[in-house]
C-alpha cells in the first residue's frame, strides 16, 4: 500500500507535464514528446572519513534498476537538440566491509543495501547528424537533478556466523534528499513516420553529490561500548549506466 500511495502522488506531476507537452507541440513543430524507459545496473563508490583501525569499506557489487518516464526534446537545429524529461528511478546498492568487535574484538562482517526511488529532471544537450537512410546518430551531455520520494535499508552484522539485520522501510534519514549528476551518452535513432521515431541510447549517470547520511551520531542507547560506526564519516557517491529506449512524436 505505501508503494501505492507513492505511485498516485507522482500521478498528477506525470500528467501536468504530458498535458503541457501535448499544448506545445500543437503549437509548435519543433518540439518532440515521447515516453523511454530503461533497464539500468548501478554502484557505489564509498568515500568514509575517520575510519578506525581494523575497519574496512568497499563497493557491494552492481545492482540491477529501472527507470521510466515521459521525455522531450526541443529542436534549435537538425542536428542541435534540448533533451529533457521526468525520470522516475529505482535503483540500489550495497556497502561492505568488516569491523573489530567492540565487545569482544572479533572479526564482524558488515553490510548496508540501499533502496533508493528519486525523480530525475535531466537537461542534456543532444548533437545529432543527419538522417542516414533511416538513422541518426548522436551523443548527449548534460546534468541531472535528483529528489528522494523514498528509500530503503537493510543493515546486517555477522559475528561469529549469527547475522543480525535490521530493515528500515521508511529510511530517509540514511540517505540525502538531492542527488545532482554529470551524464553522458550515444545512441541512434530510426525514422518510423513522419517525425515520429524509435530511439535507443547508452548514457552513464555519474553521481556528484554524497548520498550518504551516518547511521549513528550517539551510540544506542544503554550500550556499554563505543561503535565504531559512530565515528566513521559515511559519505559515497552512485553510479549507474542505463540503456534507454524511446519513442518520441
Amino acid at each position: 500500500m505505501k508503494h501505492t500511495r507513492t505511485f498516485s502522488g507522482l500521478t498528477p506531476l506525470l500528467l501536468a507535464f504530458a498535458m503541457i507537452c501535448s499544448n506545445y507541440s500543437n503549437a509548435q513543430s519543433k518540439f518532440r514528446f515521447g515516453l523511454k524507459a530503461a533497464p539500468l545496473v548501478s554502484w557505489a563508490k564509498p568515500d568514509f572519513g575517520n575510519i578506525p583501525a581494523d575497519f574496512t569499506v568497499e563497493n557491494g557489487g552492481l545492482r540491477f534498476g529501472f527507470m521510466w518516464g515521459p521525455q522531450a526534446e526541443i529542436v534549435l537545429s537538425e542536428t542541435f537538440l534540448v533533451s529533457t524529461g521526468i525520470d522516475i528511478n529505482y535503483t540500489s546498492f550495497k556497502l561492505q566491509g568488516t569491523l573489530k568487535s567492540p565487545a569482544n574484538g572479533g572479526l564482524v562482517e558488515w553490510e548496508q543495501l540501499y533502496k533508493t526511488r528519486f525523480i530525475e529532471i535531466p537537461v542534456l544537450l543532444k548533437f545529432r547528424t543527419k538522417e542516414i537512410g533511416y538513422l541518426r546518430y548522436f551523443g548527449l551531455f548534460g546534468m541531472g537533478a535528483g529528489f528522494r520520494y523514498n528509500a530503503e535499508t537493510e543493515f546486517k552484522r555477522t559475528e561469529l556466523s549469527v547475522t543480525n539485520s535490521v530493515a528500515n522501510n521508511e529510511s530517509g534519514k540514511y540517505i540525502n534528499s538531492f542527488r545532482g549528476s554529470l551524464q553522458i551518452g550515444a545512441g541512434v535513432e530510426y525514422s518510423l513516420s513522419g517525425n515520429t521515431a524509435l530511439v535507443g541510447s547508452l548514457i552513464f549517470n555519474n553521481g556528484l553529490t554524497n548520498m550518504l547520511k551516518n547511521q549513528f551520531e550517539t551510540d544506542p542507547p544503554g550500550a556499554s561500548f563505543t561503535d565504531p560506526f559512530n565515528v566513521v564519516n559515511e559519505k559515497g557517491i552512485t553510479n549507474y549506466m542505463q540503456l534507454n529506449v524511446a519513442i518520441l512524436f
